[in-house]
C-alpha cells in the first residue's frame, strides 16, 4: 500500500525500528528502554547539537575568560542512593557525576515577610514549617502526610503499579490552591508551600496536586548538583545509547509523519528525504507534535483541549559572573519574590524590580543564573525573527528586564558582586527549546491539560506516540519519567515498571 502522504525523494535506505523525533531527556531516555528491549532506535534533532533544555552555551566573561552556562539544568532532585531519578539513570546505565545539595538549605525562599531556609527531606521540612509556624503543627502535618501519600500514589514515581491510589484522576482535578484552602492554611504557611513553584510553572488556582506533589518533592528528596551540566547527562546518555547500537542524527528537521493505512510508516525530512520505521515517537511538545502528524491522529476534542491549553509563564533568564560573599549563598537556590503571595511570579510587570530565581553551583569560576517570568506578547513585534538578527528596541527591552531583575537579586543578595554576561527572553526558548509559546516549560502543566483531559501517548496509528514537554510532570526528572512512560506504552507499562524496580533495587 502506498504511503499517506505519499513518498518524496531521496529516499535513504536505513532501517530503524523506531524513529526518536527530539533528543531531549525523554526522547533519549525512550530510545535507551527501547533499545534494551532490542528495538533499533534511530533518534532525530532539528538543531545542531542535542540535549533539548540540557543543552549549554559559551560566553566571554568580563575578564576574557570562556564560561559554559546550563540553559536550563539548575539542579535534579531523587538522587539519592535508591530514589526515583537515582534508580532511572541506574536503570538506563549511565553515570552522572552530581555533588548533594546543601542539606539544611538547598533552597531559600525569601518574601518580604521573611526569609525560610528549605531542607533536604520531607521530614526536615515539615519540622521547619512547624517551627515556622507553631499555631499550625496540625495542618502543616496534614499537609506533609497528603503530599507524600499523592507521590506514593503516582505509578512511575512510586515505581509501584499497584500503588494504593494509581491512575487516581482526581489528583490531577484538584489545585494546590484549594487543597490548601481547605486544610486551612494560613497565608504564611501557604506561601512558603507553593514558592517553589516555578519548578513546574503553573500558579496556584491552575496546579494540580498531582503535579505539585511530585514535582516539589523529587527536589526535596536528594536535590543535587550536576557535575559538568546538563551537558554530563546528555553526554552519558549518548554513550550508552550508541554502545546499545542506536544512532543520533543532528540537523534533521522532521516536517511530517508517514503513515500507511492505519500505522505509522515513519518520516520525512526537511530536505524531502524519507526515513522508514514501524514505530514513531515525537519527544517534543505536543503542539509541535500536531503540527506533524496526520489531523486525524487525535481526536478532535483532543486538540480542540490542546489548542486552549495555556503555555507556562515565558521565560527571562539573566546570566553572568559573581564574585563577593559566595560562602553565604552558593550551594543554594534562592527564590526572590516580590510578594508574600508566590503567585505574583505569573504576573510579570515590564516596571520595577521583578521576581528572580537565582542559581549560584558550587563551580569555580562562580557562575549564576537569574530566571524570572516574562509575557511572550511583550516580544510579539519580533516573532517572526531570529535571535542574531533583532533590532537595537529588542536589546533594550533586553536590558530593561536585565535591569528589573538585577535590581531584585542586589537587593536581597547585597554580598554578591554581579556581572552580567548574557541574557535570554521567551523568543531565545522558542527558538532553541522550540516551545511555541516560550514558555518555562512549554505546556503549562495545569488542569486543563492533565489527567483525563491531558495529552495521549497513543494516537489512532498504531505505533505512533507522543512523549516529551506538556505531557506529564516538568523538570528534568518529569521529562525523564515520560520517556519511560510512552516506552512502558509500548512494552507494557506495569512489566517495565517492575524491571526497573527489580535490576535497581540492589545496593550501588
Amino acid at each position: 500500500m502506498e504511503a499517506t502522504p505519499h513518498a518524496p525523494r531521496n529516499e535513504r535506505a536505513v532501517a530503524p525500528t523506531t524513529i526518536i523525533v527530539g533528543s531531549g531527556i525523554s526522547g533519549l531516555a525512550a530510545a535507551i528502554v527501547l533499545a534494551r528491549h532490542g528495538r533499533k532506535p534511530l533518534v532525530l534533532e532539528a538543531h545542531n547539537v542535542p540535549g533539548g533544555c540540557m543543552q549549554m552555551f559559551q560566553r566571554r566573561a568580563p575578564d576574557g575568560t570562556m564560561c559554559r552556562f546550563d540553559t536550563g539544568v539548575h539542579y535534579v532532585g531523587s538522587l539519592s542512593a535508591g530514589q526515583l531519578m537515582w534508580r532511572l539513570f541506574r536503570y538506563l546505565g549511565v553515570d552522572v557525576p552530581t555533588q548533594p545539595m546543601n542539606r539544611e538549605c538547598f533552597d531559600r525562599i525569601s518574601l518580604p515577610g521573611g526569609d525560610f531556609c528549605v531542607p533536604v527531606g520531607w521530614d526536615a521540612v515539615g519540622s521547619a514549617l512547624k517551627r515556622e509556624c507553631p499555631a499550625e503543627g496540625a495542618t502543616v502535618g496534614t499537609c506533609i502526610a497528603r503530599m507524600k501519600e499523592v507521590e506514593a500514589s503516582l505509578n512511575w514515581h512510586a515505581l509501584a503499579p499497584e500503588a494504593d491510589g494509581a491512575y487516581d484522576r482526581s489528583l490531577y482535578e484538584v489545585s494546590i490552591g484549594d487543597y490548601l484552602r481547605s486544610v486551612g492554611a494560613s497565608p504564611r504557611l501557604r506561601s512558603l508551600l507553593l514558592a517553589q513553584s516555578s519548578l513546574y510553572g503553573a500558579p496556584s488556582h491552575a496546579a494540580p496536586l498531582a503535579i505539585h506533589a511530585p514535582v516539589v518533592g523529587s527536589a526535596i528528596q536528594g536535590p543535587h548538583y550536576v557535575v559538568g551540566g546538563g551537558e554530563a547527562i546528555t553526554h552519558a546518555l549518548l554513550e550508552r545509547l550508541r554502545d546499545l547500537g542506536g544512532e543520533l542524527r543532528t540537523r534533521s528537521p522532521v516536517v511530517r509523519v508517514l503513515v500507511e493505512g492505519d500505522r505509522a510508516a515513519g518520516i520525512e525530512l526537511q530536505d524531502g528525504s524519507v526515513l522508514h520505521a514501524p514505530e514513531v515517537i515525537l519527544a517534543m511538545h505536543p503542539r509541535a507534535a500536531l503540527g506533524l502528524m496526520p489531523p486525524d491522529a487525535w481526536r478532535g476534542t483532543l486538540r480542540e483541549r490542546l489548542a486552549a491549553a495555556p503555555e507556562c509563564v515565558g521565560l527571562f533568564c539573566v546570566y553572568g559572573v559573581a564574585e563577593g560573599d559566595l560562602d553565604a549563598y552558593a550551594g543554594s537556590n534562592h527564590y526572590l519574590l516580590r510578594d508574600d503571595d508566590p503567585d505574583c511570579f505569573y504576573d510579570p510587570s515590564l516596571h520595577g524590580p521583578t521576581d528572580a530565581v537565582v542559581n549560584l553551583p558550587p563551580t569555580s569560576p562562580r557562575l549564576f543564573s537569574a530566571m524570572g517570568a516574562a509575557r511572550m506578547e511583550w516580544f510579539e513585534r519580533w516573532h517572526g525573527t531570529r535571535t542574531p538578527r533583532r533590532d537595537a528596541d529588542y536589546r533594550a527591552l533586553k536590558q530593561q528586564l536585565t535591569d528589573n531583575i538585577m535590581a531584585t537579586v542586589r537587593h536581597r543578595m547585597p554580598g554578591l558582586r554581579l556581572q552580567v554576561v548574557d541574557a535570554a527572553t521567551p523568543l531565545t526558548i522558542r527558538d532553541y527549546a522550540r516551545y511555541p509559546g516560550g514558555g518555562i516549560y512549554g505546556l503549562q502543566p495545569g488542569m486543563s491539560a492533565q489527567g483525563r483531559n491531558g495529552v495521549r501517548r497513543r494516537t489512532r496509528y498504531a505505533g505512533l506516540y507522543v512523549t516529551g514537554a506538556g505531557t506529564g510532570a516538568p523538570g528534568i526528572l518529569g521529562a525523564c519519567v515520560t520517556g519511560f512512560a510512552v516506552a512502558g506504552t509500548m512494552l507494557g507499562t506495569d512489566a517495565l515498571i517492575r524491571e526497573v524496580r527489580s535490576m535497581t533495587d540492589a545496593p550501588a
